[in-house]
C-alpha cells in the first residue's frame, strides 16, 4: 500500500492509511473521503463486507476496488488493475464526486 500512497501523494492527493475496517470508520467520523481504495490483497469475500459498511459511514467516498486479474466487487465505483492506471482512476473518482 505505500507504493500506492506515493504514487498518489506524487500526484497531489492527500492519503491516509487504514490497517483494517475498525480504522476506515473511525477515520469517515472525522474526514470527508472523496475516495476509498479497496486493496487487491483483501479477499473477495471481505471486500463486500468492507463495501457494504463504508456505504452505511462513508457514504459520500467513491469507492475503488484494486484487483489482480479481474474485478471482485461489481458494486464498486470503479476498478483498476494496476498502479499505471491508478492515478488517472482516482481523478475521475474525485471529479465526478465533486461535481455531484
Amino acid at each position: 500500500m505505500r507504493a500506492k500512497q506515493a504514487i498518489l501523494e506524487r500526484a497531489g492527493h492527500t492519503v491516509s492509511l487504514a490497517n483494517d475496517v475498525r480504522q476506515v470508520i473511525a477515520a469517515c467520523s472525522g474526514i470527508l473521503f472523496d475516495v476509498i481504495l479497496i486493496g487487491q490483497s483483501i479477499p473477495a469475500k471481505e471486500k463486500v463486507r468492507v463495501h457494504e459498511l463504508l456505504q452505511d459511514r462513508c457514504n459520500r467516498a467513491k469507492i475503488l476496488e484494486q484487483h489482480a486479474t479481474t474485478p471482485e466487487l461489481p458494486s464498486a465505483d470503479a476498478h483498476v488493475g494496476s498502479n499505471e492506471d491508478l492515478v488517472a482512476v482516482v481523478a475521475s473518482l474525485v471529479t465526478q464526486r465533486k461535481s455531484a
